[in-house]
């Protein structure tokens, strides 16, 4: 068998051999995921005052804090609250944390969900001037780069390009994006994006 070398450049050893590197991605990490369970206590807090005004069954599931390695080879954590994926039927809002990338909130429909509240949010001709939202309703479902090739921004173009949206999309998805050098003040925009979202439901 032949013997493969090692070999690696210098920018790669003065990672590797300093614990530190890691060690302060990890605190960043704790402190992300922490900030992320107080916005979920936040949120239960902000349902229970409005549950009345939204199907119950939305709010079901308990909330999920999610972590991973290697979205497009980069670290995230993730909040599903509400939390439905179901084959067929999604409603869920998710907060994400995505490193060196974005600060962004999901409103995610599709199936029953989509056909009950897309009609609302299609009907709100605000929404479509809101220069912070971005939609998606084609290519990868599953896409979370707002700044990728899945998302336009949510604009007067949108509206006059889709006024069938709700009946022609398989889902659709509203974002609301905040660059990485925003991530201190994550909390407010994560809190004020699931407000919006909830509230354009009502």
């Amino acid at each position: 068998m032949e013997e493969t070398k090692l070999s690696l450049s210098p920018e790669e050893w003065a990672i590797v051999a300093d614990p530190e590197i890691i060690l302060t991605k990890n605190a960043v990490l704790h402190k992300i995921k922490s900030s992320l369970e107080a916005l979920h206590q936040w949120q239960l807090d902000f349902v229970k005052e409005h549950m009345h005004r939204l199907p119950a069954d939305l709010f079901t599931n308990a909330g999920k804090i999610s972590r991973g390695e290697n979205y497009n080879g980069l670290p995230y954590l993730i909040l599903d609250y509400p939390r439905n994926f179901g084959q067929e039927h999604i409603f869920a809002i998710r907060s994400l944390f995505w490193w060196g990338k974005q600060v962004s909130t999901t409103l995610h429909l599709s199936g029953k969900w989509k056909a009950q509240f897309a009609p609302r949010l299609m009907a709100q001709p605000a929404l479509f001037r809101d220069a912070a939202l971005y939609i998606s309703d084609y290519g990868n479902e599953w896409e979370h780069d707002v700044q990728g090739n899945s998302y336009r921004p949510f604009n007067e173009t949108t509206l006059q390009q889709q006024p069938g949206l709700e009946q022609s999309a398989a889902f659709v998805k509203i974002a609301s994006f905040a660059p990485i050098v925003q991530l201190e003040q994550a909390p407010e925009i994560w809190q004020t994006a699931f407000r919006k979202f909830l509230e354009l439901l009502f």
